[in-house]
């Protein structure tokens, strides 16, 4: 997409219709609907499983092609639209943003609890994301914000593997930074996220690893 960034935020903005959705997207509005509501759903996604480092396995919900092309070009669109409104704490999925930044953050402290959110992907459904696009600060109309989540999930959720989730699930978690990053400057700890883990410490010599708990709870 040649579009600049803030004409691509603009037009997110003033979002209505279907045919609003795929003009931002620079498709035809018949090969957006065939690829959303006719083509066989069985046939729109691969699903295969990678082992996780931490054993086990992962599966991967992963677009064929002519459904991720629409995914890049939304998830492009996305990108722009959540950059000004991201947190410092949130490490995933971000330009010059790594595990390694993340990490970074908590050098040197005294206490470090990390967190693993359970499911983090699949946990995100089809209305979340709807109210993720209708309510403040996008508000776009129902029926934009419905093609929106359309192509972003299948099955009813975020599949792990499409290229619109990750910055999806940013989306979604702007309250959650909020509150927790309030949360933590409240008990003198420091919070981040990547994706689904999450990382408080501090470095206050009275707290202890239940303490860092309790501030959670």
């Amino acid at each position: 997409m040649s579009v600049e960034p803030e004409e691509l935020k603009s037009k997110f903005a003033a979002l209505k219709t279907l045919q609003d959705v795929a003009d931002l997207l620079e498709v035809d509005q018949a090969h957006l609907k065939y690829h959303l509501y006719i083509s066989p759903r069985s046939t729109r996604y691969t699903i295969f499983e990678i082992p996780k480092r931490s054993g086990g396995t992962r599966k991967i919900t992963a677009p064929v092609t002519a459904l991720k092309i629409i995914q890049r070009k939304l998830n492009q669109v996305l990108q722009h639209v959540y950059y000004d409104k991201r947190r410092p704490s949130v490490h995933s999925f971000i330009p010059n943003h790594s595990i390694l930044t993340n990490a970074g953050k908590h050098l040197g402290r005294k206490w470090v609890l990390n967190l693993d959110l359970k499911d983090f992907f699949p946990s995100i459904t089809f209305p979340r994301v709807i109210g993720l696009f209708k309510k403040k600060p996008y508000e776009i109309p129902a029926p934009a914000a419905t093609v929106l989540a359309q192509i972003c999930c299948f099955e009813d959720k975020l599949p792990q593997g499409a290229p619109t989730s990750p910055i999806v699930s940013n989306m979604l978690c702007a309250k959650l930074d909020n509150e927790l990053g309030r949360l933590a400057r409240k008990h003198k700890c420091k919070y981040t996220r990547y994706a689904d883990d999450i990382t408080l410490s501090t470095c206050n010599y009275d707290f202890s690893r239940d303490g860092l708990v309790r501030c959670l709870a």
